[in-house]
């Protein structure tokens, strides 16, 4: 049985980390600490239901991450998934590039990193955010979200194709 002082000592461990992570994954920080909150909350709920085949710092990483996409889907548009689409397409042209120069420049403004960010699906700003920037392991990523390795692996190459393309400010 997972005791409320287990819970609560792994909740306030990784509290900050995970709202960072909720940070770079929604680009709004009210709203990173209501989800992280409500994350909270979700765990203490359903503490009963936890198996103890997991480490519960894992578990609750989860609920947090579940709770990101969600509110993700909550906002995703149509010219969302259509800019996604695009991206895919001018990848899989063969005469596409980009200039190293332009991406560089790209990522030195912190708004066009976020808003490139936010242009990605749920699934590729997931990978990327938690492999990039908060240092989390492909194999780290698949056992706390649930997806298969490989296509962790896919959503990061995909979304850091993305990246590279919006930050290039390529418009083709």
């Amino acid at each position: 049985m997972l005791t409320q002082e287990e819970l609560a000592t792994c909740i306030e461990s990784r509290r900050d980390r995970l709202t960072r992570m909720a940070m770079s994954m929604l680009d709004d920080a009210a709203e990173a600490e209501d989800v992280v909150q409500d994350a909270a909350l979700s765990a203490i709920r359903s503490s009963s239901t936890f198996r103890h085949t997991a480490d519960v710092c894992t578990w609750f990483q989860r609920i947090c991450l579940n709770a990101c996409y969600e509110a993700l889907r909550r906002r995703k548009s149509a010219a969302a998934l259509e800019q996604s689409l695009r991206l895919e397409r001018l990848w899989r042209d063969p005469d596409y590039t980009v200039d190293p120069e332009r991406v560089v420049v790209g990522l030195e403004d912190s708004q066009r990193v976020r808003n490139a960010l936010a242009s990605l699906t749920p699934e590729q700003r997931a990978a990327v955010v938690l492999h990039d920037l908060n240092g989390f392991k492909a194999r780290e990523i698949a056992d706390g979200t649930g997806v298969a390795l490989p296509t962790v692996k896919s959503h990061l190459r995909r979304g850091r194709q993305a990246l590279v393309s919006l930050l290039a400010g390529e418009e083709r």
